[in-house]
């Protein structure tokens, strides 16, 4: 706070706007740097981008205006009844003679504030429906590129691409660094979804980070970053945190994970869930054809019975002798059919088997992988020359440099 008020005013004689223009000087010298707390009120957002509300406490209030410069990037949405503390000068708005507060930048007065813009952001938008499951998008239980946005040095990164490889070692990782923490954070995010959703062929899409504390997961809480996820049309997994942290972004996504370990889990079904369905549809199919068989069989039985009440004793019989070897000889093809299928399944499982990374490595052949980001390289001009990276063998692995490029 600056003191620099004269101790006397030689002038008598003033126009109303030299008045006011004195008086502006006088208060902006003397109270600018400063912060003030109080309970908002009469919060409007004009479409200027500037912010007007009322600060006040138990006996006063004061206008203030925190332009756009200034609010762009507030991580809350600004709601009256908030307890807030404000920093800037006093000034005065001199074409009505009214004294205002400039503010530069405010934070809530403890968690407590923080946990109300929170729920009051989470009754607006469900309110408007963003929580709706009829806006859910339902996941492709069998992706073939995954997209994750998280920090790109966080412990969350390397969890679910440790879980994505071991579950579903074929997938496309897609890693879109972003801030997480912090002014900007929510926007960051944002853009890097709309980047992975227009961009490239993502089936679904994972944002996330480790626990913290209410401020440090406050990104997910914003405004900006939740009607992002709403308006996405690729598939969103939200997992934020632990299991017990609930942010605003986990209520809009089409599916909240515990934990991002548990977001890879969930995006990716393994090889071996893969063949239990297959198994499950050949019982399915058994049953199936079995009942069918049956249902006409007492069919015929109860024609048969009716005909025997006419006495055409002898096309009965032969018709009944001609059903029941028609049902030994269909039963029979069925059984065959089956065993057949039983035996194509066991070979697919072992050409599956076959195909898999380790046995590939271990016929003699070697996978290239990025240092940094544990990417598979596709193709040698992606690398510079001095570029480090992994070379994976069936027995092992290999630190590497690029040298130069070669034709063999």
């Amino acid at each position: 706070m600056c003191l620099g008020v004269p101790n006397t005013v030689t002038k008598s004689h003033y126009s109303v706007s030299d008045l006011i223009s004195k008086t502006r000087q006088i208060l902006e010298l003397s109270f600018k740097n400063i912060w003030v707390d109080g309970e908002t009120s009469n919060v409007h957002y004009h479409s200027s981008g500037h912010i007007y509300f009322t600060l006040k406490d138990s006996l006063s209030e004061i206008r203030c205006a925190m332009f756009q410069h200034s609010n762009k990037f507030l991580r809350f949405k600004l709601e009256d009844g908030m307890r807030i503390m404000v920093y800037g000068a006093l000034s005065i708005f001199e074409s009505r003679g009214q004294m205002q507060f400039v503010v530069e930048k405010l934070q809530v007065a403890g968690i407590g504030a923080l946990y109300q813009a929170f729920e009051a952001l989470k009754s607006k938008l469900e309110d408007e429906g963003l929580f709706s499951l009829e806006h859910k998008t339902t996941l492709n239980s069998i992706p073939g590129s995954v997209g994750i946005i998280t920090s790109g040095e966080g412990a969350a990164l390397r969890d679910i691409i440790h879980v994505l490889k071991r579950r579903s070692p074929f997938v496309n990782i897609i890693v879109r660094p972003a801030r997480v923490q912090g002014t900007g954070a929510a926007e960051d995010i944002s853009d890097g979804i709309m980047e992975l959703s227009n961009n490239y062929n993502i089936d679904t899409i994972i944002i996330g980070r480790g626990g913290g504390s209410i401020e440090d997961l406050w990104a997910f809480n914003e405004e900006v970053l939740a009607r992002t996820i709403f308006n996405c049309k690729t598939p969103i997994i939200s997992a934020v945190g632990h299991e017990t942290d609930y942010t605003i972004a986990d209520f809009v996504a089409d599916v909240r994970a515990a934990t991002p370990s548990v977001a890879a889990e969930i995006i990716c079904i393994s090889k071996d869930e893969i063949l239990q369905r297959f198994e499950s549809l050949n019982n399915k199919m058994i049953s199936s054809v079995i009942s069918m068989i049956k249902s006409e069989y007492l069919k015929v039985e109860n024609a048969s019975d009716r005909l025997s009440m006419l006495q055409p004793l002898n096309k009965i019989t032969f018709n009944k002798k001609w059903l029941s070897h028609s049902y030994n000889t269909i039963t029979k093809l069925i059984i065959e059919k089956l065993e057949s299928g039983d035996s194509q399944l066991i070979g697919y499982e072992k050409h599956l088997n076959s195909l898999g990374p380790k046995q590939v490595l271990d016929r003699g052949y070697s996978l290239a992988i990025t240092k940094n980001t544990n990417q598979i390289i596709r193709s040698s001009k992606t690398l510079l020359e001095g570029d480090k990276f992994y070379l994976k063998t069936g027995d092992g692995s290999l630190e590497a440099e690029k040298i130069s490029e070669i034709k063999l």
